[in-house]
């Protein structure tokens, strides 16, 4: 998942027009800052603390790079003279200037630390080229020859950006918009290792679409799973996405477009000029304006998941914004400010949140097909001439009926499938149900396999609505978000255990709606609510007999789900399994302040007591726990949690039975307390124990062999 951290300001701005830009520095988590058209500063980011200054008597007319190969930084003066000095250099202004015949616009350092120019005219290679290539004007300046990529006259270059590709290129991509009609086109290109001049030539892609009312508003580089692409945002708030393909052999260029509409945002005012960059693997960053015209907001958008991860809100909106990065921070220059945004990626947290359950039998979908940039779908899929289309259909007629099930000619061949899938960490419900042909099982993938409350399937109404929504990508979130209110509006106590049970996935809103409806079906408050003796225990469980093994599937649709075999009224209950579900602390803490009332969280504080107290009741563990789940734990963490959101209410209340329970409470955690520290003084008798060595110097004999003389002769 990606979080936006907490925001801060690094400096002021007087003009963001003269704002020139930030780069890498030497030094991780600093940025040199080139402030305005004579000043150049070294920032620490985490602190704001000035490492470096120099002022300049000449204009600056690119930011300030760093030179790793030199260890020198390099700046551009009028566009025609770059001037290198170490970083302990106090005056730049006597360091020697180099003189270019030809206008340097912009000067970017590469992953490999290497630094690029590029022209005003699109043309570029490295420095060190340029060095050279200077020298040959220099002496012929009359014969220089050259192949310029646009006009300077007419077209004017926007945005700027190089991408590592996986095979240790890099790829520079730029924007040009024509002055005289206004359109934009991108213009990218591979850069050769020697000198980081275009391999071959620049590709050329016109951001335009058919419709005439649409303009682009917006549009950057993302760095994909398959490489680098082309995100841009139009008018009507959709969002394009496409490919940029980099051919060795000029004859397979093959023209692109904008490429295919992955999604809508209307959560964004696209009246008001917005800016975009992109920050990581399939991330961009958008700074836009809010749907009400009252403030802005930053959002970080997933291309491949086509799903918002992250906000910041701000109070006022600037239509004047621009992007960097740097590491994990985003720069954002707006207004006369300079504010830096941390952020953070986690791929694990990540792929839990958009992966979603994929249904094996899937009939519905579609095939051979694509969408259009009005959602339609476009079939260009070929079938053939009118006779053998017609042929095919009285095939399919001929046959007895679909085949919706996949048919195994022996046992080994079922094994061998299931083999496979094990071996490939897959977990596989087999499913028997009425509806199913005779002798037919289905089997399901679940990231979740649990049969504590049976097979993981919904009702026939539930299971339907579900289905769709797993076959066109939402994630579990949104399933559980959309289903559990239907649920608990029709009291269906299995379903909702069920769906807890089968999605790892499920929001704080939806738990505290699931616990407030668990703590209503709870009549009486949990019994064994006093600390039991152990002895007592023994003998109340001593005349008990387990039960038979049923082998029946049905199951028994109880309000509270089911009793445990031994007669524990809440091990399998639809409230444990709410306790047993894993959540944020922050999220859900107004959530339970807000719904759960004074009475409920008291009868859920007897109800953790008893969990806590009495050795057979306890929570199960979530799939997605594994052997980590601690049930103990868990119960001391909703204790916890339960006061700090009702804590007001607990000092205040005058109640003697609150007093108790609170007390109560208290001795039962010292109890378990004193216990720990009861284990903590043998431990380390157990440890010597367990290797098998002497307690308190005590001399241990091996009996493993002996040793006898014999008398031969």
């Amino acid at each position: 998942m990606a979080k936006l951290l907490a925001y801060y300001s690094l400096c002021p701005i007087n003009d963001i027009q003269e704002f020139l830009g930030l780069s890498r520095d030497v030094n991780t988590g600093c940025v040199i800052n080139t402030l305005g058209r004579n000043i150049v500063q070294v920032v620490k980011l985490s602190n704001q603390k000035l490492l470096h200054s120099w002022t300049s008597l000449e204009r600056l007319t690119s930011k300030v790079v760093y030179d790793f190969h030199s260890e020198r930084y390099v700046g551009v003066f009028n566009n025609r003279y770059v001037r290198c000095w170490a970083k302990n250099q106090i005056d730049i202004n006597k360091v020697k200037r180099v003189k270019f015949f030809r206008q340097i616009l912009q000067l970017f350092t590469l992953d490999n630390g290497r630094v690029l120019v590029l022209y005003d005219d699109g043309t570029c290679e490295s420095l060190q080229s340029a060095v050279d290539t200077r020298n040959e004007d220099r002496k012929t300046p009359d014969s220089i020859t050259r192949k310029p990529n646009i006009d300077p006259a007419r077209e004017t270059i926007l945005e700027i950006c190089t991408v590592p590709l996986t095979t240790g290129d890099t790829m520079l991509a730029y924007f040009v918009r024509d002055l005289t009609t206004g359109v934009i086109e991108l213009h990218f290109t591979q850069l050769t290792k020697e000198n980081l001049k275009p391999r071959n030539g620049f590709r050329k892609i016109k951001l335009a679409r058919l419709e005439k009312n649409v303009q682009l508003v917006g549009q950057c580089i993302v760095d994909g799973e398959a490489g680098p692409a082309l995100v841009t945002i139009w008018s009507d708030k959709r969002i394009f996405s496409e490919l940029l393909r980099l051919e060795d052999d000029p004859s397979e260029i093959v023209p692109q477009n904008i490429g295919n509409f992955i999604s809508i945002l209307n959560m964004i005012n696209t009246t008001q000029p917005l800016s975009l960059i992109g920050i990581s693997k399939d991330y961009i960053a958008l700074y836009a304006s809010n749907l009400n015209q009252e403030g802005a907001t930053l959002f970080l958008y997933n291309v491949q998941f086509k799903v918002v991860q992250a906000k910041q809100f701000f109070k006022v909106y600037f239509n004047n914004s621009r992007f960097w990065l740097s590491e994990t921070h985003i720069l954002l220059a707006f207004g006369q400010t300079l504010s830096v945004v941390p952020f953070k990626i986690s791929k694990e947290q990540l792929s839990d949140m958009v992966g979603s359950q994929k249904n094996l039998d899937m009939q519905n979908y579609v095939d051979n097909e694509s969408i259009n940039e009005d959602c339609d779908y476009e079939d260009y899929s070929f079938v053939g001439t009118l006779d053998t289309i017609l042929d095919d259909v009285q095939e399919k007629e001929s046959k007895t009926g679909t085949q919706r099930f996949k048919v195994f000619e022996s046992v080994e061949n079922i094994e061998k499938s299931l083999k496979s899938a094990c071996k490939a960490g897959l977990q596989l419900d087999i499913i028997r149900d009425n509806t199913l042909p005779e002798d037919t099982v289905q089997m399901r993938l679940m990231s979740n396999a649990d049969n504590s409350i049976g097979p993981l399937i919904f009702s026939e109404q539930y299971e339907a609505f579900v289905n769709e929504m797993e076959m066109h990508g939402f994630c579990e979130i949104d399933i559980s978000d959309k289903i559990l209110p239907i649920m608990i509006e029709a009291n269906a106590s299995l379903d909702i255990g069920k769906c807890l049970k089968r999605y790892n996935n499920v929001s704080e809103r939806a738990l505290v709606a699931v616990l407030k409806y668990a703590l209503a079906c709870t009549d009486q408050p949990a019994q064994g609510t006093t600390i039991p003796d152990v002895g007592t225990l023994l003998e109340k469980y001593r005349e008990i007999e387990m039960p038979q093994s049923n082998n029946s599937e049905q199951l028994s649709n109880l309000n509270v789900i089911r009793n445990n075999d031994i007669l524990d009224e809440s091990c399998h209950d639809l409230l444990n399994i709410v306790l047993s579900c894993s959540f944020n602390r922050n999220s859900i803490l107004p959530l339970l302040r807000q719904h759960i009332d004074f009475g409920a969280l008291l009868r859920l504080l007897d109800h953790l007591v008893h969990l806590l107290t009495d050795p057979i009741a306890h929570l199960i563990e979530t799939p997605n726990a594994g052997t980590d789940f601690d049930s103990d734990e868990k119960v001391v963490q909703w204790c916890t949690l339960l006061i700090d959101a009702h804590y007001q209410q607990i000092v205040m209340s005058r109640d003697a039975s609150v007093k108790s329970r609170i007390v109560h409470l208290m001795e039962v955690v010292n109890r378990h307390t004193d216990s720990l520290v009861a284990l903590k003084s043998v431990a380390a008798t157990v440890r010597q124990l367990i290797e098998n060595k002497g307690v308190n110097g005590e001399k241990r004999y091996n009996q493993w062999y002996n040793v006898e003389t014999i008398q031969l002769y």
